[in-house]
């Protein structure tokens, strides 16, 4: 799958978000607002984690090497609800230690089926790969980035 090649639309509304955030709008009535519906398959649909690196704004807009911490986000076919956050030593420290760093980062998204990045450097990315996990290269709103990718993951 090739995950570098997703279209991106920059709508971001940040009362929205905010209000998706605190439960306040039904996520659910959000997406059927603004993407298509593609129920024919939905039973076989499963849901997956996913990794988000951000420095909020509700957007995903962080490199891979300077995270601090990863927002963790369950998806499904129409809604994406981040769980948990899970704090991590930035990967990019000069050259020191960054073995052991990233070994650590791996370990602490392997229940992730993917992880979504502003820019990651080739040596996380194919480590990353070779554990399963997709790398996402993308400039967007959170649930704009996860919920696209939920969609190329069901058809792979």
């Amino acid at each position: 799958m090739n995950t570098n090649s997703l279209k991106m639309k920059s709508e971001y509304d940040l009362k929205r978000h905010q209000e998706r955030q605190t439960g306040k709008e039904p996520f659910k009535e959000f997406l059927n607002a603004t993407r298509t519906d593609n129920t024919s398959s939905v039973a076989n649909r499963t849901k997956i984690r996913v990794a988000v690196a951000s420095k909020g704004g509700g957007l995903v807009n962080q490199h891979f090497g300077h995270a601090k911490e990863f927002e963790i986000y369950d998806v499904d076919h129409d809604e994406a609800h981040c769980v948990e956050r899970r704090s991590v030593t930035p990967y990019c420290q000069g050259g020191y230690g960054e073995a052991d760093v990233l070994e650590n980062i791996m370990q602490t998204l392997s229940d992730c089926q993917a992880v979504m990045v502003s820019k990651i450097g080739a040596c996380p990315k194919e480590q990353l790969q070779a554990q399963g996990i997709e790398c996402v290269e993308a400039y967007d709103v959170i649930e704009n980035v996860v919920l696209d990718f939920y969609e190329q993951y069901q058809m792979s």
